[in-house]
């Protein structure tokens, strides 16, 4: 499975982000999440599968984050589980990994319900299966999806079944499908970002290849995780350092994203022309200035010079 810096796991589980992902990410506004009420559970789901020859089998699976809440909708409100999953490369049998995660935290509940039964002896001991009338929490899982290439992967597991297209709505009757909620987060279209706010939509702003340096005007984010989550994900130290150099009490009332553009633009033309100059001085030290006058002609040789004396980091 693709991995995921813990960084970005801390940007998930951040209340206020984590809630948006399922109230506008999954639901679009149609559900209410209160970010106050969630509980972190923990992300290793474990259930323990009965084999035919009488022994156990621990089946265990792990979320990047995992947490429980009250869902409002309309009138109603109920407990549900809501996890998500990371990913920085697309994996291509990532609904039936969804559905893993979904299966386990299901028979973990059913099992935990059995126990308590025959403990209370409201079942028998040695009986299969939980009490007449028996509810469980829903589980949602959704993907959240950083990768640098548009998610090309399937979204359901009818996309992934090696069944005749012309025959998967008649399969529907025995064979059930299963969506996989997906955010593909460096894809979305300033309509989709717009419907979010604060951090996660400042994260999804500067996530993008092309700035639009008015909405970053009105992106305010608080939360350090922020900025060591975009500085992990585009390999460029200069969001952690600039969030760094950023005090406490600055921080409380929140930071405008188009000063980190700055901060991030005005440190990239300086280093450039130092990096320029640093190899002018290499160049005449070595006795190689008619290659300085070719390589201020043409990009990709300076780009070459460059590398060639490790003037130029990956970051950059």
């Amino acid at each position: 499975m693709g991995d995921i810096d813990i960084s970005v796991k801390n940007f998930i589980k951040i209340n206020s982000v984590f809630a948006q992902l399922f109230e506008k990410g999954v639901y679009h506004g149609t559900a209410h999440i209160d970010s106050g009420s969630l509980k972190e559970l923990d992300a290793a789901n474990q259930d323990m599968i009965d084999r035919s020859d009488g022994t156990y089998e621990l089946m265990e699976r792990f979320r990047d984050a995992e947490k429980v809440t009250m869902l409002f909708k309309d009138n109603a409100a109920f407990q549900i589980i809501l996890g998500v999953e990371g990913q920085t490369e697309v994996h291509y049998y990532m609904p039936v990994r969804c559905m893993e995660l979904d299966a386990v935290t299901y028979s973990a509940q059913c099992r935990k319900i059995s126990q308590r039964a025959k403990e209370n002896k409201t079942l028998k001991k040695y009986a299969d299966g939980v009490p007449k009338g028996t509810k469980i929490v829903p589980v949602v899982t959704l993907v959240f999806y950083t990768g640098s290439q548009p998610w090309n992967g399937p979204r359901s597991l009818y996309d992934m079944l090696d069944v005749p297209e012309d025959m998967k709505g008649w399969m529907l009757q025995a064979t059930p499908d299963y969506q996989m909620n997906l955010i593909d987060a460096r894809h979305m279209t300033k309509e989709q970002i717009n419907e979010f706010e604060g951090d996660l939509k400042s994260f999804l702003l500067m996530l993008q290849d092309h700035y639009d340096e008015e909405q970053l005007k009105t992106a305010l984010a608080i939360h350090r995780e922020t900025w060591y989550a975009l500085s992990k994900i585009k390999n460029d130290k200069r969001y952690a350092e600039y969030i760094d150099k950023v005090s406490d009490k600055e921080l409380e009332g929140g930071i405008y994203m188009d000063a980190t553009l700055d901060y991030i633009e005005k440190r990239g033309a300086k280093r450039g022309a130092g990096l320029v100059v640093e190899l002018y001085r290499l160049l005449v030290n070595d006795g190689r200035t008619d290659e300085w006058n070719e390589a201020i002609r043409d990009e990709d040789r300076m780009i070459g010079l460059l590398k060639e004396y490790s003037l130029l980091e990956d970051d950059m």
